[in-house]
């Protein structure tokens, strides 16, 4: 097979494969323990956004719950006086029994301000709390998820194979991987299934593949790249190339 080489993206890494590349073009917290572990909590105020104003109101009424004689907190800034009379102006309008042009404006003039607090307040609590996040849950703060490390990638399925638009070109296509950040490809003749050739890896969970013997029939492999390593290869295909 007399396989070209065009475009490389990311270097093969497939230590099994030999000869010549085919061408390929690409389309496209730790928690912290109190007792010693890394302190990398933090906290969330993501709900001062996407709360209305009732909810951010009940939300800063646990927070001011937790925190009023906390020893965690001895000194918070802002006051939490000050956060609650911020809280009851908003409530209040919160609680008129119909609400009208007059009380949704004053709404939007009251809310403001009390997410500023907020805001002040969360910074306080976390660098007083220092990332532990056994003091940052007893703020009554939500806390923000950790991240959760990704395992090894599923191989990729439904790989599918078509002529390409000149002579000599498969074009390739699986479906996509979630946390993939590239795909590989290799490609071997039916009469020779165990001599596999490597392909360009691409970022689209897409190729072109050229360079190829018209009238030959290829099997065709892809595998899923993550940041744990590649998958299993995906189950192989075949297509005659024209």
């Amino acid at each position: 097979m007399n396989l070209e080489t065009s475009n490389p993206t990311l270097p093969a890494t497939d230590a099994t494969t030999a000869g010549s590349r085919p061408q390929s073009e690409s389309s496209s917290h730790t928690p912290s323990a109190a007792t010693g572990g890394q302190k990398t909590a933090k906290v969330a105020i993501g709900f001062v956004n996407t709360d209305n104003d009732g909810d951010l109101a009940a939300a800063v009424s646990r927070i001011l719950a937790a925190m009023t004689g906390n020893a965690h907190f001895p000194d918070p800034a802002p006051a939490l006086a000050t956060v609650a009379a911020a809280r009851d102006a908003l409530l209040a309008q919160v609680n008129v029994a119909e609400a009208t042009r007059v009380t949704l404006a004053r709404r939007r003039q009251l809310r403001p301000p009390l997410v500023a607090l907020v805001r002040q307040l969360a910074q306080y609590v976390q660098a007083t709390g220092n990332g532990d996040r056994v003091v940052l849950t007893a703020s009554g703060f939500p806390l923000q998820r950790s991240p959760q490390p990704i395992g090894v990638l599923p191989a990729p399925e439904n790989l599918r194979l078509s002529r390409g638009a000149v002579s000599g070109q498969l074009r390739a296509r699986c479906k996509n991987v979630a946390k993939a950040s590239a795909y590989q490809w290799r490609i071997a003749a039916v009469q020779t299934p165990g001599v596999w050739l490597p392909a360009d890896p691409t970022v689209a969970a897409r190729t072109t593949l050229a360079g190829l013997t018209p009238g030959t029939a290829y099997l065709v492999q892809v595998r899923a790249i993550g940041t744990r390593g590649p998958s299993d290869w995906s189950d192989a295909v075949t297509q005659i190339a024209m």
